[in-house]
């Protein structure tokens, strides 16, 4: 290992050593400037924006940089600036709060955000002073610490410069993310104190906002020295002009950045390898590491084809090379100047998945222009960048794979069977969703107002995108395209605001087209035409929502002739009368969909359009809205399997209102037939409320084995969205049950109630269960707690004949235990209590309880349980990929355990406590490379109290608890 780099800093003279080396490099930094700043072609935006020279050491060992920063700034104002404001985003101070809500949050990236524990790294500030050597005073101040203040010496006038130097150091934490390291690769964005905006309304200090990207700033010209150990591979912003081999082992860069850029990231490994393309004289580089060199080579085409799109229609990347880097994010990508950041985890997507990878590319590299090149202020007006970015994302995926382009790459074989998606389907469902369940907002507003983050992919991304193709129709795609190439061309290198944005579409169209951002970005009102009634001599539209639009209708006689109309959709009723003698055949508003987010389309057309589809295989996809057309009913029928089972299923489906569901299967285990039919209404009241209905017949041939039944359920979630296939949303529940234990078949939404003791026959009740937890990273918990409380009450109506009341608590807590190893504890306590005594209303054997005793034993009318377990992982990284990434084995993990537990009736001493012991195996499993984790579980447990038995072995998915 080499020795620690020695401090450099440049322009502190008293300081340095070698004065002849000192002198060269203060030679060299001083023409670069002169030759690529002011002389060169853009000279204008050059010579006023700021400008950073920084001088850094980095020590691997240590994870630290130690640097040197002089920041050259012009007030570009009319007003007098008194201090410099500075973002210095890693010292970010967390509240315990946000600490749960980080690990909580995770789960949506199904990572483990800090592999050795909670850090987060730090900015330290030494000193700051002016050229003249003189320490300037500074404060740090913000909510969460983030801002750095410096006091000039004196007032800065309108028009002149001055210069402040800091030292300060870097501390590098192990975690996931735009800021951190693991396995080998350094990820460094905003990592130095970066200037905060100033303008008419002062410095725009923002917090640092740690679930997205609140970032503002002006463009900057940088002139970095970097020294670091040889055996490392740096990959950042702009261009190395200079390398020098040190004696010591080292090497240091002399990089500068072409013309402007926001900010200077870099990406540090000794595993990096790079394969090089060009696309119009630009270099492409696309790093990867060993044995992702395919997806290496389809990234650097990817983005190839996205700079070809954007260039030919804002203008040409201005830079001369272009990087694509891996890193470890937990989140599919990053953008930053002159080059983004892809998750490893991206590179191991399927075959089936390349659009989508083309798509996290794309998005990304699109960020080059509307980011980079035309800045915004990210914290409060995000659309700005990435609703716009999104929208031309979309249409250039378009047009590269055809209309309303589809996300799966699927055989022949699987086509007919896996239902496909579009691009354009994904981006406008997740605020379909959103403002059906009354959880909708305006798009425009503070980051930290979102209740939820992931809330802002659906409303900033997706209702963004969806807003300006609005636009695009509103006003014409032709000049949709010239509006927004001129808005490329002249807010290049600047910061643009929403004000400005709007009164530039203004001026463009000539026309005031305020109303249309106002109602659509600063409002959550919402729009929902309906064909109201179709009468002989009359027929009514009528606009449910309150956001006015102007909209086109098409009516069809049944003469053959065709009539079209605008509303300009002021009135929330339109009345249209029909002509003598003529019957209408059909009505269909908003034909050519230029009302993208008309929250119900099913009610645009007369009579209501209906789709049907018969499928060779009937499975849960086939429920879900995104793979069905959004302006009809869908009826899907098709042959149905289970384990044991085999028959036919269908259902008829409102897209996010509604469905019902008939099924009947054969089951060949326990010779029988099962019927069901059910409906699930969702939304009720505009709110995250489902209310359903099940019946079922289960007629076997084994004697008194016959069951008829059914339930009815509300069901209320709590918070905005689960963030997992298996992840239990904070929820409430009230049932009624009649022989049937009380579950949902929808996968999303299945109730976890155990340890129940159901006769499954002669029982009616009603009950009440819920689950509320604080707990985090899905699926595989480090910290937190999980708290789920039943209710349940049986008596003698609807034919039952059991009359009792039981009551149970369960409460889950996860503990880290040595946080550098993942070694980390679980506990499990529940207690029941029931009445009437005598009867059986709890069992603690099973899978899901006692595990060294079989299903349905330990039976009580109370009872209590407790289980511990160690958990800890024994192979890690294993990337054992199996049906071409469709599944990666990522971790085999190791479990011992405890459980403990009693059930009695009448008499507590009339019982003794069941305890067992074992030991479990969990395999995480990556499902189409990182949309799903799943945990495949395998435990072996012994009956302490009867040693002589037999072991029970268990499978199944998920932890126990």
């Amino acid at each position: 290992m080499p020795s620690p780099c020695k401090k450099a800093v440049i322009f502190d003279f008293r300081r340095l050593e070698g004065v002849f080396s000192v002198a060269a490099n203060f030679l060299f930094i001083c023409m670069v400037i002169s030759i690529s700043g002011i002389f060169r072609p853009d000279a204008t935006a050059s010579s006023v924006v700021p400008r950073y020279e920084i001088d850094a050491t980095f020590d691997p060992g240590k994870h630290r940089i130690t640097a040197t920063q002089k920041i050259t700034y012009t007030n570009a104002g009319d007003t007098e600036i008194k201090e410099l404001s500075f973002h210095i985003y890693p010292h970010r101070v967390y509240t315990k709060e946000e600490k749960n809500f980080l690990y909580r949050y995770a789960g949506y990236f199904r990572i483990n955000p800090f592999p050795e524990g909670w850090q987060t790294g730090d900015l330290q500030i030494e000193s700051v002073f002016s050229p003249g050597e003189k320490k300037l005073p500074y404060s740090i101040s913000g909510t969460d610490q983030t801002i750095a203040s410096v006091s000039l010496e004196t007032p800065l006038k309108p028009g002149a410069s001055t210069q402040v130097i800091i030292r300060f150091t870097v501390d590098i934490p192990h975690a996931y993310g735009r800021f951190g390291w693991h396995k080998g690769i350094i990820t460094l964005t905003r990592w130095y104190p970066i200037l905060s905006v100033f303008d008419k309304n002062g410095w725009h200090n923002y917090p640092f906002y740690a679930y997205h990207q609140p970032f503002f700033s002006d463009a900057s010209q940088y002139y970095v020295k970097l020294t670091l150990p040889q055996k490392l591979t740096v990959v950042s912003t702009g261009l190395v002009r200079q390398k020098d081999i040190n004696s010591d082992g080292t090497q240091t860069l002399f990089i500068e950045t072409e013309v402007p850029v926001r900010d200077f990231a870099m990406g540090i490994s000794k595993d990096f390898q790079v394969y090089s393309a060009h696309e119009n004289g630009i270099l492409i580089n696309s790093y990867y590491l060993k044995g992702d060199e395919q997806r290496a080579r389809d990234a650097a085409r990817n983005a190839a084809g996205l700079m070809k799109f954007y260039s030919e229609r804002f203008g040409e990347y201005p830079y001369k090379s272009f990087n694509i880097v891996p890193g470890y994010l937990g989140f599919g990508g990053d953008q930053s100047s002159g080059l983004v950041f892809i998750d490893t985890r991206a590179y191991k997507l399927p075959v089936f998945l390349d659009r989508y990878f083309d798509f996290l590319v794309s998005h990304e590299t699109g960020h080059q222009w509307f980011y980079n090149m035309v800045g915004s202020d990210e914290y409060k007006e995000m659309f700005l960048d990435e609703g716009v970015n999104s929208y031309w994302i979309l249409r250039y995926l378009e047009h590269k794979y055809g209309e309303n382009a589809k996300v799966l790459v699927l055989p022949e074989y699987l086509k007919k069977l896996v239902p496909n998606f579009s691009f354009k389907d994904t981006s406008y469902a997740r605020y379909l969703y959103m403002a059906k369940n009354g959880i909708d907002r305006p798009v425009i507003g503070a980051l930290s107002s979102f209740k939820e983050p992931s809330s802002i992919f659906a409303l900033t991304y997706g209702k963004g995108s969806a807003i300006l193709e609005m636009l695009e129709k509103l006003v014409g795609r032709e000049t949709f395209d010239r509006i927004m190439s001129r808005y490329a061309a002249e807010y290049k290198f600047k910061n643009v605001s929403l004000d400005e944005f709007m009164s530039f579409w203004n001026k463009e169209t000539g026309r005031d087209i305020t109303w249309f951002f106002d109602q659509w970005l600063k409002t959550d009102k919402k729009i929902d035409f309906s064909v109201k009634s179709v009468k002989k001599r009359e027929l009514v539209l009528e606009n449910k929502g309150n956001l006015r639009m102007p909209v086109d209708t098409t009516i069809r006689y049944r003469d053959g002739s065709e009539q079209n109309v605008s509303w300009d959709g002021n009135d929330p009723v339109k009345s249209l009368p029909v002509e003598q003698g003529k019957i209408i055949k059909s009505v269909e508003i908003d034909p050519g969909n230029a009302v993208l987010l008309d929250l119900d389309r099913t009610n645009n057309s007369w009579p209501r359009k209906i789709h049907s589809r018969l499928v060779p295989l009937y499975f849960f996809a086939y429920e879900i809205p995104l793979v069905m057309p959004l302006d009809a009913y869908t009826v899907t029928a098709g042959p149905s399997v289970g384990g044991s089972s085999l028959g036919i299923a269908s259902s008829v489906v409102k897209p996010f209102d509604g469905m019902a569901k008939v099924s009947s299967v054969y089951d060949f285990g326990g010779k029988s037939v099962d019927s069901r039919f059910g409906y699930e209404l969702k939304h009720v009241g505009n709110t995250q409320t489902a209310a359903g209905f099940e019946i079922f017949d289960y007629e076997s041939s084994k004697e008194n084995n016959d069951l008829r039944g059914g339930k009815v359920y509300v069901r209320r979630e709590l918070w905005p969205a689960n963030y997992g296939l298996f992840d239990m949303n904070d929820h409430v529940t009230a049932y009624f049950i009649r022989d049937q234990k009380v579950t949902n078949e929808s996968w999303d939404t299945t109730e976890r109630i155990t340890n129940y003791h159901y006769k499954k026959n002669d029982e009616s009740i009603i009950g009440i269960t819920g689950s509320l937890g604080r707990c985090g990273p899905y699926p595989d918990p480090d910290t937190g707690w999980r708290f789920m409380p039943t209710q349940e009450v049986a008596g003698h109506f609807l034919g039952g004949k059991e009359a009792f009341w039981r009551a149970s608590a369960e409460l889950n807590n996860y503990f880290p235990v040595i946080p550098k190893y993942q070694h980390k504890l679980a506990t499990r306590i529940k207690a029941g209590w029931g009445e009437s005594s005598g009867k059986k209303l709890f069992q603690l054997g099973g899978y899901d309880g006692l595990r060294g005793y079989d299903s349905k034993t330990i039976e009580g009318a109370h009872m209590v349980l407790s289980e511990i377990e160690y958990r800890f992982p024994v192979l890690t990284d294993m990337n054992v990929s199996f049906l071409k990434n469709w599944f990666t084995l990522a971790e085999i993990q190791a479990v011992g355990f405890f459980d403990i537990g009693r059930a009695w009736y009448s008499s507590f001493s009339g019982s003794s406590f069941k305890k067992d012991a074992g030991l479990g195996l969990r395999a995480h499993l990556d499902t189409f490379g990182f949309l799903e984790r799943v945990i495949v579980r395998l435990d072996v447990a012994q009956a302490i109290n009867e040693p002589k038995s037999d072991p029970h072995i268990w499978f199944g998915l998920s932890h126990v608890f």
